[in-house]
C-alpha cells in the first residue's frame, strides 16, 4: 500500500467570487426561503382581500406596494449576499486568493496554507464537515466555516479517500454524501 497515494488528498484551488457566492447561497438558502414565506404572507392576504372586495383596479394600483416591496426585500439581501462575497474576494491580495489543503490520514488534523500563512487545524477543533454535490463544507464553528471545493482535487479518486478521511477522524460529525 502506497501511504502518499491512498491516504493523503490534495487540494489547491483559487477563491473566486462565484464558488464562494454559490457557498454562501446554499448556506443561507432556509433563511431565503424563510424571508419569502414571511413576504407571500401579506401578498396573499391582501390579494385576497381585494379580490373579496372585488376592487381590481385598486389591487392593480397598489400591488406594487404590497407585492413587489416585499420581495424586493427578499432579493435585495440576496444582492447583498453577492456584493459581500465579490467585495471579500476583490479585498483579498492574489498570493492570499490560492488555497492549498493537505489531508493526511495518519495526522491529528489538516494543513492549510494560504498566502504566506500556514495553519494547522486539529480534528478536535473541527464542529463538523458537510459534503455537497460540489464541494465539501468544514465547520469550525456556528461562525467559521472552510469551504473546500470538488474543482480543486488534483485527482477525481481523492474525493472517496476525502470522505474515509473525514469518516474516520469525524465520525457522526461528517455528513457525507456516499455513506
Amino acid at each position: 500500500m502506497n501511504p502518499n497515494h491512498t491516504t493523503t488528498v490534495y487540494v489547491d484551488f483559487e477563491i473566486n467570487r462565484r464558488v464562494m457566492f454559490r457557498v454562501n447561497v446554499e448556506l443561507a438558502k432556509w433563511r431565503i426561503l424563510i424571508g419569502l414565506l414571511v413576504a407571500a404572507v401579506p401578498i396573499v392576504g391582501l390579494s385576497y382581500f381585494f379580490i373579496l372586495i372585488d376592487e381590481g383596479k385598486i389591487f392593480l394600483q397598489l400591488s406594487p406596494l404590497f407585492v413587489a416591496m416585499p420581495l424586493a426585500a427578499v432579493g435585495g439581501q440576496v444582492l447583498r449576499l453577492h456584493a459581500a462575497c465579490r467585495k471579500y474576494v476583490s479585498s483579498l491580495p492574489e498570493s492570499q486568493r490560492r488555497v492549498q489543503y493537505l489531508f493526511q490520514a495518519e495526522t491529528d488534523g489538516y494543513d492549510l496554507t494560504y498566502g504566506e500563512s500556514f495553519t494547522h487545524v486539529a480534528w478536535k477543533d473541527v464542529l463538523k464537515a458537510v459534503e455537497k454535490p460540489g464541494y465539501f463544507v468544514i465547520y469550525l464553528s456556528r461562525f467559521e466555516i472552510r469551504f473546500v471545493p470538488k474543482g480543486g482535487f488534483h485527482l477525481p479518486a481523492d474525493i472517496p479517500v476525502l470522505r474515509s478521511i473525514l469518516w474516520a477522524k469525524l465520525g457522526t460529525r461528517a455528513r457525507l454524501l456516499n455513506q
